[in-house]
């Protein structure tokens, strides 16, 4: 049998934002946030210098409460990373999405970058779409980086848009 390891899941802005969002997404998010906390020996979550910064530009009293949820779920915060930049930028060169999405394609280079398992989003028109998913790990198969996984939280506690939350 192969022995269990925690995933490292890589939290992107959207996701956090949602925290105390009264749709669907926000209780999907929330029960997402439960799951994680009651098994830390299964999951890791960390942030980039990204997503701090998005966050930072949130106005109070939301900045607050987000910031506060991240530090009560324990998130990690990765440490700024040139080479983040730059792989952001292979991924505009290399056709994975415009430039305009810089921003998207850097919490990308930040979880590769750190090995992350998965990127977790509600940036289903960008980052949650096959063939972003597919084009990133073309690029990072190209360029000797490891592959990634770009999902919802559903992924992760198995609660769907149909279900109760």
């Amino acid at each position: 049998m192969i022995p269990a390891r925690r995933l490292r899941l890589y939290l992107d802005t959207s996701v956090i934002s949602h925290w105390d969002a009264g749709d669907r997404r926000g209780g999907i998010t929330r029960e997402f946030f439960r799951v994680v906390q009651v098994r830390p020996d299964e999951y890791e979550l960390v942030v980039s210098p990204m997503t701090i910064q998005e966050l930072t530009a949130a106005p109070d009293p939301k900045r607050r409460i987000l910031f506060a949820a991240m530090q009560m779920m324990g998130c990690s915060e990765l440490s700024e990373h040139d080479g983040a930049k730059d792989l952001a930028q292979l991924y505009i060169s290399e056709g994975v999405l415009g430039a305009s999405h810089i921003n998207d394609l850097t919490h990308v280079a930040y979880a590769v970058l750190a090995r992350c398992d998965c990127i977790i989003s509600w940036n289903m028109r960008h980052l949650v779409h096959i063939r972003t998913i597919d084009r990133v790990n073309a690029v990072n198969f190209l360029f000797h980086y490891p592959g990634i996984n770009i999902v919802t939280p559903e992924f992760i506690t198995g609660v769907t848009f149909n279900d109760n939350v």
